[in-house]
């Protein structure tokens, strides 16, 4: 069995970062987003959503079908950004973007 190519990005603006993580499941081009990180005193001020839509965008050019992402169930304010910029909420706590649909 092959082994899947995996390549890991940290996207960055200012005052806040996450992680990209780029893989093939045999299925469809995936990025996992983990680790949003918005400097507590930039708080508030739309850089989560700037991460994100930095992050979105990259999967965009790197043609990723689905992009996924775990949020804690307690923090309804990242739940909020990410249904904001797109993601719909799966089973769990799980939230999937799909940008490229596979007929």
């Amino acid at each position: 069995m092959a082994h899947a190519k995996v390549s890991q990005i940290t996207i960055t603006v200012s005052q806040g970062s996450c992680i990209g993580t780029f893989y093939n499941n045999g299925i469809a081009n995936v990025m996992i987003i983990d680790n949003l990180m918005v400097k507590p005193a930039s708080r508030s001020q739309g850089i989560g959503t700037a991460v994100m839509t930095k992050a979105l965008a990259l999967a965009r050019k790197r043609h990723v079908d689905v992009v996924e992402l775990v949020v804690n169930h307690n923090n309804h304010i990242a739940k909020k950004l990410y249904q904001k910029v797109g993601f719909t909420k799966t089973d769990k706590e799980y939230y999937r973007l799909i940008l490229n649909k596979k007929p």
